[in-house]
Protein backbone atom coordinates (compact mmCIF):
# COMPACT_ATOMS: atom_id res chain seq x y z
CA UNK A 1 0.00 0.00 0.00
CA UNK A 2 1.10 3.54 -0.56
CA UNK A 3 1.83 5.93 2.29
CA UNK A 4 -1.14 8.00 1.16
CA UNK A 5 -3.38 5.10 2.25
CA UNK A 6 -2.37 5.95 5.83
CA UNK A 7 -2.85 9.72 5.64
CA UNK A 8 -4.52 10.97 8.87
CA UNK A 9 -6.43 13.58 6.84
CA UNK A 10 -8.54 10.70 5.49
CA UNK A 11 -10.31 10.60 8.88
CA UNK A 12 -12.63 13.33 7.60
CA UNK A 13 -14.37 10.85 5.31
CA UNK A 14 -15.74 8.77 8.22
CA UNK A 15 -19.01 9.72 9.88
CA UNK A 16 -18.43 7.49 12.95
CA UNK A 17 -15.29 7.01 15.09
CA UNK A 18 -13.15 4.09 13.95
CA UNK A 19 -12.04 1.42 16.44
CA UNK A 20 -8.66 1.03 14.74
CA UNK A 21 -6.58 3.66 12.96
CA UNK A 22 -3.45 3.07 10.89
CA UNK A 23 -0.75 5.68 10.27
CA UNK A 24 2.68 6.01 8.76
CA UNK A 25 5.04 8.67 10.08
CA UNK A 26 7.36 10.54 7.75
CA UNK A 27 9.55 8.22 5.70
CA UNK A 28 9.00 5.25 8.01
CA UNK A 29 7.95 2.09 6.14
CA UNK A 30 6.21 0.68 9.21
CA UNK A 31 2.47 1.04 9.75
CA UNK A 32 1.36 2.02 13.26
CA UNK A 33 -2.02 0.75 14.46
CA UNK A 34 -3.87 2.71 17.14
CA UNK A 35 -6.90 1.37 18.98
CA UNK A 36 -9.73 3.42 20.44
CA UNK A 37 -9.51 2.81 24.17
CA UNK A 38 -11.76 5.50 25.55
CA UNK A 39 -14.32 8.15 24.60
CA UNK A 40 -14.14 11.27 26.80
CA UNK A 41 -16.56 14.17 27.13
CA UNK A 42 -14.95 17.52 26.26
CA UNK A 43 -15.52 18.92 29.74
CA UNK A 44 -13.63 16.00 31.33
CA UNK A 45 -10.29 16.55 29.59
CA UNK A 46 -7.79 19.42 29.58
CA UNK A 47 -7.43 20.64 25.97
CA UNK A 48 -3.78 21.58 26.51
CA UNK A 49 -2.41 18.50 28.29
CA UNK A 50 -4.98 16.06 26.83
CA UNK A 51 -5.27 14.59 30.35
CA UNK A 52 -8.22 14.04 32.63
CA UNK A 53 -8.00 15.47 36.16
CA UNK A 54 -6.83 12.17 37.70
CA UNK A 55 -4.17 11.73 34.98
CA UNK A 56 -2.37 15.04 35.51
CA UNK A 57 1.35 14.43 36.01
CA UNK A 58 1.31 10.91 34.55
CA UNK A 59 3.26 9.93 31.43
CA UNK A 60 1.45 8.70 28.31
CA UNK A 61 2.67 5.19 29.11
CA UNK A 62 1.28 5.40 32.67
CA UNK A 63 -2.07 6.64 31.38
CA UNK A 64 -2.18 3.85 28.79
CA UNK A 65 -1.44 1.18 31.42
CA UNK A 66 -4.08 2.66 33.74
CA UNK A 67 -6.73 2.59 30.99
CA UNK A 68 -5.85 -0.98 30.00
CA UNK A 69 -5.96 -2.18 33.62
CA UNK A 70 -9.40 -0.61 34.12
CA UNK A 71 -10.76 -2.38 31.03
CA UNK A 72 -9.49 -5.85 31.99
Amino acid sequence: MSKSSFDPRLLEKYSEPKSLLHFQWGDDEKVYRYALVEIINEDEIDPTTKCKREEQGLTQQEIFRKICQEQH
